[in-house]
């Protein structure tokens, strides 16, 4: 890699980091105001509040990598805050996905179905904790989380696993469940409900 290359990568790094921080920031003002106006008592609104708290989460876990900026990559620290940012960023953008999806169930059954799932509120917050956290553990067992293109993420050139096993991962962690609800929700007002 030549220094131009370095170069640009650090500026690419700065620049993602500084627009998450300023994510987190609209982020936290938003949560401010719904506890600053009430809001938080009615359910639409706290469905919302949860999306926002999920948005500071993810916010803090990509800012984390401004960390590795100047940091020496040959270190047993680098390796193993690596590993711990790769996990807290994966189990964050699944709880966001999560949050995300049953809130729109709710809303859904809500508004077309005329049913109202208020008492199933806990269940949705726990489901959305716990369950990401089983999807964030494969690459630690499997030792795939390492320095890549997208910072401390599942690697597949490492010498811990085959490539196919770490492209497996990442396509079943990470591409398949981004891109399948990206195209969901833009199919959404053409499904048959």
């Amino acid at each position: 890699m030549n220094a131009s290359n370095s170069s640009d990568d650090h500026v690419a790094d700065i620049v993602f980091c500084v627009l998450n921080g300023v994510a987190f920031v609209v982020c936290l003002a938003a949560a401010i105001l719904v506890f600053a106006l009430r809001l938080h008592v009615k359910i639409v609104y706290r469905l919302s509040l949860y999306q926002v708290l999920a948005g500071i989460a993810v916010a803090t876990a990509e800012t984390l990598e401004i960390v590795f900026l100047n940091y020496d990559k040959s270190s047993q620290v680098y390796a193993r805050l690596c590993i711990a940012i790769g996990f807290f960023v994966l189990y964050t953008q699944w709880m966001k996905g999560f949050l995300h999806d049953v809130g729109d169930l709710h809303l859904f059954c809500f508004a077309v179905l005329h049913k109202n799932l208020r008492k199933l509120e806990a269940l949705y917050v726990v489901t959305s904790l716990l369950v990401p956290a089983l999807f964030a553990i494969i690459p630690l067992i499997t030792h795939t989380y390492h320095d890549s293109a997208l910072g401390c993420y599942i690697n597949k050139y490492n010498n811990t696993v085959t490539d196919e096993v770490a492209e497996i991962e990442r396509l079943a962690l990470w591409d398949v469940p981004r891109y399948g609800h990206t195209v969901l929700w833009y199919l959404q007002p053409w499904l048959p409900w």
